[in-house]
């Protein structure tokens, strides 16, 4: 899909057929986030129909997904780089939406349990194929707004799980689907995963529609184990790897953190009620993550042709800087600034991931591209989801503040992530700028 000499082309000229990609490429990993998040609204009809308890509820919403997840994505990222993207995304979303249907049928607790280790399996397939593919059907200067767009659909997903399902939930309530045979004899939060799950299982003929492009270089015969190794051997670029994933692993635990307590902060410090919580995040965060994918990634594309694998580096630092930058916002009293705040902060961190999956697809071999960017997701999603929460609350009773003071909690917790983010970021791309390793390809090119 490379279309003429990239000094020809503005950001909103692409290539022929490239529209309908980059709509699958949103509209995919948005209907996968759904899928993720959607027990978070039905985990209260779901604990009083199925006597769960608290511990048991917050179990089923976090640990089986992630830790399924983290050691699925390896794997498939080394057959994203090995097989046919288009294929293993088909049953990928096959997998995470059968894990949905299973929920809404569940008897118990461990049959949930199980049903959320499935969804994690399936969506584990979801970023190395796309950043595979990605890399295998734009031009490199192109990558960055295709990565963008991919964003976009994550963080529309992310912030529209919760509308969607309280959508559907009174709808559920009200009789809506009480003729459809088989989903009308269940109990309305049933109904709610029963109903979500079936544009998962669409997902494969949407694909139907794309074409799986060519590899760009062939995959090492030495399997699985070769790949890995190759990895490894490219010393240069393997620095700079871990060093991404260090970066983009702090900014998850910020990330993470400032999700699960701003509700908390509206709350205690603005006493909001928790629809107006809901709605409000709600918006900020849509918007924030419609904007933040196409500034991550054309800008990823300007300093790309221009500098060929460092460019998104420099997306990278830039968003690193201004997510910093915004924390002090959070602890002005003003509830207009805390909602900047968190505005710019979705941008920011939006940006910074996009481009950091958009240095793996311009700077990796072909070969390398699915295993690379799953290291990204798995190291991030471990640490950001695990120590996030966590951080906060102990800065919050470590340094005694009030309950009400979450917001000096935040800033204490995520500014230092933010500053050793900042620290890496500035190294990667130091050592980047040096190398003479090839890592900074011709504009439109993969590194061989």
């Amino acid at each position: 899909m490379n279309a003429g000499p990239a000094r020809l082309r503005r950001w909103w000229q692409l290539p022929e057929g490239s529209h309908w990609l980059l709509f699958v490429l949103f509209l995919v990993p948005l209907i996968g986030y759904v899928h993720r998040l959607i027990i978070n609204i039905l985990i209260e009809p779901i604990s009083l129909e199925l006597a769960i308890s608290d511990t048991q509820a917050s179990l089923l919403q976090g640990p089986p997904f992630a830790v399924a997840y983290a050691l699925m994505v390896i794997p498939m990222g080394l057959l994203a780089d090995r097989a046919n993207r288009l294929l293993l995304l088909s049953l990928g979303a096959l997998v995470w939406s059968l894990g949905t249907l299973l929920c809404g049928v569940a008897t118990g607790f461990g049959m949930l349990f199980f049903a959320r280790i499935v969804v994690g399996v399936g969506e584990a397939a979801l970023t190395p194929a796309v950043v595979s593919f990605i890399g295998d059907s734009f031009a490199g200067d192109r990558r960055g707004l295709a990565m963008g767009v991919f964003f976009m659909g994550i963080n529309a997903g992310f912030s529209s799980a919760y509308a969607i399902g309280g959508l559907t939930l009174e709808a559920a309530q009200a009789g809506f689907f009480q003729l459809v045979p088989l989903v009308g004899e269940l109990a309305p939060w049933r109904q709610v995963f029963v109903v979500l799950s079936v544009p998962g299982f669409l997902i494969p003929l949407l694909l139907l529609s794309l074409r799986e492009p060519s590899r760009q270089d062939m995959p090492e015969p030495g399997g699985s184990s070769g790949t890995l190794a190759l990895l490894f051997q490219r010393s240069t670029f393997t620095v700079v790897l871990l060093l991404v994933v260090l970066v983009i692993s702090l900014l998850a635990v910020a990330d993470n953190g400032i999700y699960a307590w701003l509700p908390r902060l509206l709350s205690r410090s603005y006493a909001l009620a928790p629809g107006e919580i809901g709605i409000a995040l709600g918006v900020i965060v849509a918007i924030g993550g419609l904007v933040g994918g196409p500034v991550g990634g054309n800008l990823s594309d300007y300093f790309s042709r221009r500098s060929g694998a460092a460019g998104p580096l420099l997306v990278v630092l830039l968003g690193t800087v201004a997510a910093a930058c915004v924390l002090p916002l959070y602890a002005t009293g003003s509830l207009w600034l805390v909602y900047a705040a968190t505005w710019l902060w979705v941008i920011a961190l939006v940006s910074t991931t996009a481009s950091a999956y958009t240095f793996i697809a311009v700077a990796a071999p072909a070969r390398l591209r699915g295993v690379a960017s799953s290291a990204v997701a798995s190291v991030s999603s471990l640490i950001g989801l695990g120590l996030g929460p966590t951080v906060i609350a102990l800065a919050l009773e470590q340094f005694a503040f009030s309950r009400e003071r979450v917001d000096l909690a935040i800033i204490v917790a995520a500014l230092p992530l933010c500053a050793a983010a900042l620290c890496l970021a500035t190294a990667v791309w130091r050592i980047n700028r040096r190398s003479p390793l090839g890592l900074v390809p011709a504009p439109g090119k993969a590194t061989e």
